[in-house]
């Protein structure tokens, strides 16, 4: 029987797909332990955002630029972008700074579009808060809204950063700010108290996150509001007037629910459900990865002018 039920859940999968994720409960830190979550942090301040590695800098052009206290990546194709730009916000739960996984994607990206990407370092907590990280991103979008015009914009987002990427775009609106001509979020986290009655259901099939977790990053990112006040959970925002927005999501994500929860009671989204996918299994190189990334670029090239 256990036999059988092993195949029919790797018939919703691709066999590397299958491999990889047995390892990863066997990467991540136990958060659940007293002081690892602290530690981690403290690790990952020292080791900075990830650079990409010496084979991606071969494939791309990289710069690595501060304004004030802004700092930024721009990542570009070998031979120049075309007119898009992508506002690429990294995940981390709000707590890790941009890691190697996210190389993958950013590369993705790039060679399915021609687009340059460029990925705010923006500050995290415990040092910082929502408001700071905000204000971060706004800054670097209304910047390229100068340079490219928002019609050549689209604001792409992971986990956390898929957050941060929804809370901007309400706070365009809401400020009558030009909007990007799309979003694309990747498993994002809308819900900062992972409040919905399905969660520890999906928490039990969750090789990668915890609800202790989430809600101890959640906590340290709020600061001084509410874990459901909309400017860090946008989930329980307003979603009239935002661009056009294609979600993708994986069944045993325990940030399943906020994909869903997302498309019942916005408009203009679509969501892409995979079955039996982790947590921003597009970082991954399987299938199931490849597929989704070559699905949001078409979603992008559907919705701007840029060819």
């Amino acid at each position: 029987m256990l036999g059988a039920n092993v195949a029919a859940m790797r018939s919703h999968m691709s066999a590397r797909a299958w491999v990889l994720f047995k390892l990863v409960p066997f990467l991540v830190p136990d958060f659940s332990v007293p002081g690892v979550l602290q530690r981690e942090i403290e690790k990952n301040r020292l080791r900075g955002p990830a650079l990409p590695s010496w084979y991606m800098r071969k494939r791309i052009r990289f710069s690595d630029e501060t304004r004030g206290t802004d700092r930024f990546f721009r990542v570009a194709p070998n031979d120049g972008p075309n007119a898009l730009r992508i506002l690429f916000l990294h995940g981390g739960g709000y707590v890790f700074d941009l890691q190697d996984p996210h190389w993958s994607l950013i590369w993705g990206l790039i060679s399915r579009t021609g687009a340059e990407v460029i990925a705010p370092i923006y500050p995290l907590a415990p040092e910082h808060g929502w408001r700071e990280g905000l204000d971060m991103v706004h800054r670097a979008y209304l910047e390229l809204v100068e340079e490219r015009g928002a019609d050549n914009i689209v604001i792409i987002g992971d986990s956390a950063g898929g957050g941060l990427v929804l809370a901007l775009a309400q706070a365009l609106r809401d400020a009558k700010l030009p909007a990007p001509a799309a979003i694309v979020l990747f498993s994002p986290w809308l819900d900062l108290g992972v409040s919905a009655p399905d969660q520890p259901e999906l928490a039990r099939r969750d090789p990668l996150l915890t609800i202790d977790f989430l809600r101890a990053a959640g906590l340290m990112w709020a600061k001084d509001v509410a874990t459901n006040d909309p400017r860090v959970s946008p989930l329980f925002g307003e979603h009239a007037g935002l661009p056009p927005t294609i979600v993708f999501t994986g069944t045993w994500d325990i940030l399943n629910s906020d994909s869903k929860r997302l498309a019942a009671v916005a408009g203009d989204v679509t969501l892409r459900e995979y079955p039996n996918m982790m947590h921003v299994w597009p970082v991954l190189p399987i299938p199931e990865g490849r597929q989704a990334l070559d699905e949001a670029a078409a979603f992008i090239n559907q919705h701007t002018i840029v060819r």
